[in-house]
């Protein structure tokens, strides 16, 4: 969890001159992914790298790498989870509905045996 704090600033720093609506989504799915990434990829704190890109040509992009095991969020069902009450939800839903949400577009792909998730914010 030591990173996620780097990983904050990192994305506010680049984001400073944009809206401030875009950087709070993407600073929440920031820190959503990376505690998934600790906490359901890795099952706990590791020194297992994450990496973060950003480019904003011609809207903010974030690309977020993993090296835990291959987990891919775009291929989850949410409207199967919907109907289901809060309490039967499996976990870790809701915050997969939550990046999805929060964003314009989501991509996953692995690459190099890491878990590469491509978000688009408009």
């Amino acid at each position: 969890m030591e990173g996620l704090n780097s990983a904050l600033d990192a994305v506010e720093q680049y984001c400073a001159q944009m809206n401030r609506d875009l950087v709070s989504r993407a600073r929440i799915a920031v820190e959503e992914l990376f505690s998934n990434t600790i906490k359901y990829g890795h099952g706990g704190e590791s020194d297992h790298p994450v990496r973060l890109y950003l480019s904003a040509d011609p809207v903010l992009t974030l690309v977020y790498e993993d090296d835990a095991p291959p987990f891919d969020p775009t291929s989850w069902k949410s409207r199967e989870i919907e109907t289901l009450l809060p309490d039967a939800r499996p976990e870790g839903s809701a915050g997969i509905a939550m990046v999805r949400g929060l964003c314009a577009d989501m991509r996953y792909r692995l690459r190099d045996g890491r878990n590469c998730l491509t978000l688009i914010f408009a």
